[in-house]
Formats: C-alpha cells, structure tokens, sequence
C-alpha cells in the first residue's frame, strides 16, 4: 500500500508529521474499507488533514485508529504489539496497557487511571489529557489510592464493531471519543465532511459551520438518516451512559441504569420507555433529537446532563428551524415531563433568588459595608477567549467572575478597616474547576482537590499550580500573593456543582458558611459524541469530586450560621400542584449588609475568644 503523508497542528499545540496507510484491503480475511481525506478543525482553527476509514459493513461511520488518535490528538504516543492469538495490546509511557481483540469487540485495561489519566508534562501546552483548560491554573500530578481494578469494555456486546491490522485498532470516531475524552472535556466529532477536535464551549454553543453541511440540512428537511449511522449513535449512546454516567442521585432513571443498563431501564418504563427507544432509534433526524432531548433532560436530567448540539442545530440551520424546534423535538408532552421532573422545577425556581438579589442590593459586583465586603461570584465560568488575548498581550484583566474576585480582593486589601471578605454564591450555578482553584490558591493558599474515580473506586489527588500574580509564569511569587482576611460564603439551595464544592472546600481552611445548604452536583461533566456529530454532556464516573476526606458531597455544604428563608404559602399551594414540596422563598436576610457583616464578626470574635482560651 502506498502511504500518504500530512501535517496534523492543533492551536496552542505542537505541529507533528505522520503518516497513515491508505486504500482498501483486498485480501479475503481482512475486511474491505475506503480512506477519505478530510480537513481538521481543531479548537476552531483549520489544522491540517487525516485519512478516515469507512468500512464496508457500515459505510457511514468514520474510524480511527486508536494509536494516531492518542499520539496525535492527545499527544501520547503508544506502542503496539499485534499477538499470535489476534489481540492487539497498546502500552503507553509509563508500561501501563490496555489489550484489544478485535474479535470479541472488547478492550481490558489492567490500570484505567495509569493508561488514562496522565498530567502532561509541565511545559507550556495548553490543552491536552490532562490539562485544564485555561492558562491561570495548571495540574501538575495527579494520584490514586489502592490497587488498580481491570475494567473491560465490551464494545461487541453493543453492536460496535472494532477493526485492527499490522499498526493500529480502529473504532468508529464517536466510541472513540467517548472512552478517550478527558477533564478538559477534549472531544472527537464528525459531521459527514470534517473531523473536530474541540472541547465543549463553555456558552454552550458549537464551532461555526458544525451544523450547516449538506447531509445535515437534508435531513432536518425529512430525508432519512443512514441506518448504519442511526444504530451507531444507538449503540454509542448506550455504552457511553452504561459505562461512564456518574450517577449523583437525582435524575429519575438513574438506579435503574446502574442496575440494568440504559436500555433495559428504558424497557422497565412500558409503553413511555420503548417509544423513546423508537425515537433514538429512528431515521428522522427531528425525533432522534427529540429522543436525545427528552432523555437527557427529563430521565437522566441531574443538573449536568443536557443535549448540547440541540441550539446549536437550530442557530446554523433557521430555515429548517421550525422543523426542529416545533412539536417532534419540543413538543407538549415532553414539557409535561420536564415540567414534573422535581430537579427541572427545583433549578427554575431557584432563578428567582437572582430577582431578590437584585431588588436588595442591585447589581453590584462589589460592596462594603463597616469592615466587610461582599464580593459576587454568580458562577465560575471564565471568559475564555478574554484571558487567551490577556495571556498573549493583546488585551486586559477580563472582568469575568475570576477577574470580578481579584478585583474585588484588591480593593479590600487597599480598605484598610476591610478585616472580612464574603463571596456572594446566592446565585452561583457553578462552572469550571479551573476558577475555583485559582480563587482558593489566592485565598487559602489551596493547592489540592479531591474526588473518586468511580469506575475503578479509587480515591484521587488532584495537585495544581496557580498563576496567581497572573504574570504567565508559574513560580515561587505565586505563592507569596494571597489575600489575607477572614472569609465568608454566603449560600443559598441555588448553589450548584463548583457553587456547591467551593463553600466546602474553602471551609475546611476555616471559612464560615452563611445561609442554607447548596444543592449538590457532586461530578465534573463529561461530553458524548454520536456518529452523526452530535455531541451532549453528563455527569461523569470518572471525575466525582469530594471533599479532603474522600466523602461525597452531592448532599450539599454544611451551613456554619443558617439563616431561614421566609416561606411563600401561595407558591406552595400551586407548586403542590405538581409535586414538589417546594415554596418560593424570600431571601430578604440573605441580603441585609448589616445583618451579614454583623455574623461574620461575631463569629470569628468568638472563634479567637476560643483560641484565646485555648
């Protein structure tokens, strides 16, 4: 076979060169496939070329080897051994493998974590297996308590097919993804014409052109969907939801999958459950999207699990809008169960402790009142794009919720009579780790969090570095700046995900912890792809964050001094109506200046009375 040549360059990463056999095989035990050139996009820029195969069984599902994808997407390269029984083992850098047999369609890794879950190396690489996605913070080691437990992934028992030769074991793009993807949440798509390399963004949205290519558009317009890519996206998303969903304990489906399998708990549903099997089975493209919807948001709906390309579709595709957005993907009964989905109801009302807020204390970011200032932190979502041009030189400090927080704690630090800081997570719907860690490595000095890798049960150590002086160089004067003054969370039921591991976290350095308990969201999220270049996001099994102790806190903070919110009968009456035991509360104490300035220092008089004492 001849070989073809290319350059494969990722954005903010290395330039490498490589090639990759191409044709079809002809001989009659390997099994007939075409290569196609398509162009990369990675992270939004065009990055050079790849061959895909298409084999003949199922001629629309792109494959990759995974081999090229570990060295040239993830920059890990691995050796491969081809052995006399067939199977293929992959070993890695560290002499950690994972064994293929093509045959069966299943893949054993002795040690998940060791094959997986590698720091990179401590260089100046922006994204990768596992980095974090932004330059202020950086994972410098990650460790894992207890002896490795195989884990097997019977691919075969899905209907995926697994194919190898002499020098890789290809899987359809999508499977690969999902076994693949990291904590920067990197991913593989294909859309029928290009190969992305992303990761999730954190709007929400898709890179420009995903969702405007011809088989797409033809298919929102009622042309059937392939029916070898309707049972690929079938078969990915029951293996990627039985072997990766985290399970936190709140989506209503959830017990029945740990127990069954997607599919069975589907079944178990009756006459509800195998019409939305139908759904994610079909060959219309408006009621797969529909299916992935209502699963998504109403079975497994957690808080993090949604269909991400849903907007998306409908933004590059307005003429067929109405198509998608009407009555197949949204229609009546799906919002009668979104609407009697107890976590759906419970999000949407905590919205309205924002219009409180507002009404008590306006949009301030910063306030101070006596020797407290309260600064607002309504999320821990970075304004990505600013800090790349901030790292670059090209522009200043974004006034995200990072730069909102050393703002704020640079104006305290110039108060001389500011003795106490409270971060304002009344309203706080959570976001990237990458943030949170920056803030505790300025406050508390925190360099460490903590989770459990619930595939394998095995404890974890995160180890990070902070930029905190924010002069793009990692060294010892980050350590020397942090803000020294007693700290306060005030929370509320909104506080979710970081909103919920931050107060926790910041507690066990001796933070105080005002209101009422956040709301869990205990795992790091993680995105699926399907064969038709979707992609979604839920909660993972392989990043569940805890506290110092290794205990799960999905059940929320613990709340140093409550503060009772007012309770609304009539809201309740009507809230009653369906189901859920839920007022709409008032929050007017939660954001009386006075009153919180007044808590934070009697309670820290009294906690030095005790040292005193002591």
């Amino acid at each position: 076979m001849k070989k073809r040549n290319f350059v494969l360059s990722m954005s903010c990463m290395m330039l490498f060169g490589f090639s990759v056999c191409a044709g079809a095989a002809e001989t009659e035990t390997e099994p007939l496939f075409s290569e196609q050139k398509v162009k990369v996009i990675a992270n939004g820029v065009e990055a050079g070329e790849m061959d895909l195969r298409f084999y003949e069984a199922t001629p629309n599902v792109p494959y990759l080897g995974i081999g090229t994808c570990s060295e040239y997407v993830f920059q890990r390269p691995l050796k491969l051994e081809k052995k006399e029984d067939g199977t293929v083992v992959f070993e890695n850098e560290i002499g950690e493998e994972a064994v293929c047999d093509p045959d069966a369609g299943v893949i054993t890794v002795a040690d998940w974590n060791g094959f997986f879950d590698l720091p990179l190396p401590l260089e100046d690489k922006a994204l990768g297996w596992k980095d974090t996605a932004t330059r202020f913070i950086r994972i410098t080691d990650v460790e894992f308590e207890g002896e490795a437990a195989p884990v097997t992934l019977d691919l075969g028992g899905y209907g995926i097919r697994m194919y190898a030769d002499d020098t890789d074991v290809y899987l359809p793009v999508s499977t690969l993804s999902n076994i693949m993807t990291d904590i920067a949440t990197n991913h593989l798509l294909y859309n029928g014409e290009k190969l992305y390399i992303q990761r999730a963004l954190l709007s929400g949205g898709s890179v420009a052109g995903l969702y405007e290519t011809e088989r797409l558009k033809a298919e929102l317009e009622g042309k059937d969907r392939p029916e070898d890519l309707a049972q690929q996206c079938y078969a990915d998303l029951c293996f990627n939801i039985d072997s990766f969903y985290g399970h936190p304990g709140k989506a209503p489906l959830e017990e029945a999958v740990a127990e069954y399998g997607l599919e069975k708990a589907l079944l178990n549903l009756g006459e509800k459950g195998e019409k939305l099997i139908r759904k994610l089975k079909s060959r219309n493209l408006p009621e797969y999207m529909s299916g992935l919807n209502e699963l998504l948001m109403v079975y497994l709906g957690d808080g993090h699990t949604l269909f991400l390309s849903g907007s998306s579709v409908i933004a590059e595709n307005e003429e067929s809008a109405e198509t998608v957005f009407g009555i197949p993907v949204m229609g009546l009964e799906f919002t009668a169960d979104l609407l009697s989905s107890p976590i759906y109801l419970k999000q949407t009302l905590h919205e309205t402790i924002s219009l409180q807020r507002q009404k008590y204390w306006g949009t301030e970011s910063y306030r101070e009142y006596d020797n407290t200032a309260i600064i607002r932190l309504d999320s821990f979502m970075p304004d990505e794009t600013g800090w790349q041009l901030y790292y670059a030189g090209e522009g200043e400090i974004p006034q995200d919720c990072l730069g909102t927080v050393l703002t704020g704690l640079r104006k305290a630090s110039e108060n001389p009579e500011i003795e106490n800081v409270i971060f304002d997570l009344s309203c706080n719907s959570g976001g990237s780790p990458d943030v949170m860690m920056s803030i505790l490595a300025v406050t508390t000095g925190q360099t460490q969090l903590y989770g459990i890798h619930k595939i394998t049960d095995r404890k974890m150590t995160f180890t990070f570095d902070a930029d905190t002086n924010l002069d793009g160089v990692y060294d010892e004067k980050d350590r020397e700046l942090k803000y020294d003054f007693n700290y306060g969370v005030l929370v509320t039921r909104h506080a979710f995900s970081c909103g919920n591991l931050f107060p926790i976290i910041i507690q066990e350095a001796g933070a105080v912890l005002i209101g009422e308990p956040s709301s869990g969201g205990s795992c790091c999220v993680q995105v699926g792809a399907d064969a038709e270049g979707f992609s979604y996001m839920m909660s993972s099994a392989q990043w569940q964050l805890t506290d110092s102790g290794g205990d799960d806190v999905e059940g929320g903070c613990r709340i140093d001094l409550p503060i009772e919110a007012d309770r609304n009968k009539v809201a309740e009456s009507v809230l009653g109506f369906f189901g859920v035991d839920e007022g709409m509360p008032g929050f007017r104490k939660f954001f009386d200046d006075a009153y919180l300035s007044d808590l934070m220092n009697g309670y820290f008089q009294a906690e030095t009375e005790e040292d005193i004492a002591a």
